[in-house]
């Protein structure tokens, strides 16, 4: 049974002397390092190979195969991963939301962020949050019961760190968490989010020369979404818009992959992908991919600081 160790990168850069040295990310030094540890010890592929062995096209990978993923569209992809993967001749995968850009608009996993970049006193930022949602009118006896299920750390956050993201990730209503997320960021990041946005994402012209270099680049959703939380219709909508999108830039579209955001899917999500000619699938869960024929939707991935750095 073929297994392929897939290896997920977001924030890569210079953090430390950055604007928002909290931002938690991957210092380029370590970057580099870690290209090092990965060349030594592993035979990094190409998108292409996956998917042809997916296909049946290619009968096997390498044992030590290695695949390197960059989600979220970032400028720090076409700035400073983009030039080391050409200096060293391997292939990356980008999956870029099309929302931040093309629109040039924040999503909310970057207000969070930022937020959490500018204010240490997590416990404060959680009394903050609590206060607006009594203010829209959520419940003491409500929040009282979101506490419970998701005041709990996760496995890079601490509890308040982690409880701040998921409410406003996903566990609130969609018209509250941007009220609650645009006023938490005026208040401690104190700049207009489009002035951020404009450095923080890749435009189209960036993904284009990805494409020209070489690199792979596949679906991240429409507006990085929770797919799994969404009707099926929303679902079809966030797919083939980023279809649309990559079709524009000369990206593939059958026999594609598709990064879920946030690693989140449903069995709708599977056979819209299906239905759309997708091959490969991309999840956040941890560990080595199994490359079953029935798994392919759902592989498994790695997390940078999983490996040396």
């Amino acid at each position: 049974m073929s297994k392929l160790s897939i290896v997920m990168y977001h924030y890569v850069r210079p953090i430390r002397d950055s604007k928002y040295p909290q931002i938690k990310g991957l210092e380029l030094e370590k970057f580099k390092h870690q290209l090092d540890y990965l060349e030594k010890n592993f035979q990094v592929i190409k998108a292409e190979d996956l998917l042809q062995f997916a296909s049946g096209e290619e009968r096997e990978l390498p044992s030590n195969a290695c695949l390197l993923t960059f989600d979220d569209g970032y400028k720090d992809h076409i700035d400073y991963v983009f030039p080391e993967l050409i200096r060293r001749k391997i292939q990356g995968s980008f999956f870029p939301p099309v929302k931040s850009v093309v629109e040039r608009k924040m999503l909310d996993v970057n207000f969070i962020h930022f937020i959490l970049a500018t204010c240490s006193d997590y416990q404060l930022l959680v009394r903050e949050l609590h206060e607006l949602c009594l203010e829209f009118g959520i419940t003491n006896d409500e929040l009282a019961k979101y506490q419970k299920l998701y005041f709990l750390p996760s496995r890079f956050d601490i509890k308040e760190v982690a409880y701040f993201k998921t409410m406003l990730q996903h566990v609130l209503s969609q018209n509250f968490r941007g009220k609650a997320i645009e006023t938490l960021f005026r208040k401690y990041v104190k700049r207009e989010p489009e002035e951020i946005a404009e450095i923080l994402y890749m435009n189209t012209d960036d993904i284009e020369r990805l494409l020209e270099s070489g690199m792979y680049v596949g679906s991240h959703g429409y507006s990085h979404g929770w797919l799994n939380k969404e009707p099926r219709e929303v679902q079809e909508r966030e797919i083939d818009l980023s279809l649309d999108f990559l079709t524009r830039v000369g990206a593939p579209v059958e026999n594609w992959i598709m990064c879920y955001p946030y690693g989140a899917y449903s069995s709708d999500t599977l056979q819209i992908l299906r239905d759309r000619k997708c091959a490969i699938g991309l999840t956040t869960k941890v560990g080595l991919a199994d490359l079953a024929p029935d798994n392919f939707l759902e592989l498994q991935r790695f997390d940078t600081n999983d490996f040396p750095q």
